[in-house]
């Protein structure tokens, strides 16, 4: 599978779209909108909590393995409101050889509002056809 296939696949129902791409390092942008927000018409945790954990994956891929979470922390520190423009930052901070860990930071108007970082145990090569 391609990188351009895995990350569609990945961040089909997310509208995200890359910005860059480089080994361990992966930059999308998305707009919350009205299906990512909660009553109180911010976004929902669980939404950015999922962006991240896909950017995650994604970060993983470009390392030449397939990953799946093994351990996540995620800090929520400020608000994200409905049609807000999310540039999202995966890096790898570390490969193993069975574990990956990956940080991932969404700002909003260059303002950090959520930062992660991930564990990734590896489960699979790569193979690009």
């Amino acid at each position: 599978m391609s990188f351009d296939e895995f990350f569609n696949v990945t961040f089909e129902f997310r509208d995200c779209e890359l910005i860059k791409q480089d080994k361990g390092n992966v930059v999308i942008k998305t707009i919350v909108n009205k299906t990512n927000v909660n009553p109180y018409g911010k976004a929902h945790g669980g939404y950015l909590y999922t962006l991240c954990d896909s950017l995650a994956g994604v970060v993983g891929y470009t390392l030449g393995h397939y990953y799946v979470t093994l351990q996540a922390n995620i800090n929520y520190m400020k608000a994200v409101n409905l049609n807000d423009e999310l540039y999202l930052e995966g890096k790898c901070i570390h490969e193993g050889g069975t574990t990956a860990v990956i940080e991932i930071e969404i700002k909003n108007n260059d303002v950090s509002v959520t930062k992660g970082q991930f564990t990734l145990f590896k489960i699979g090569e790569v193979e690009i056809q």
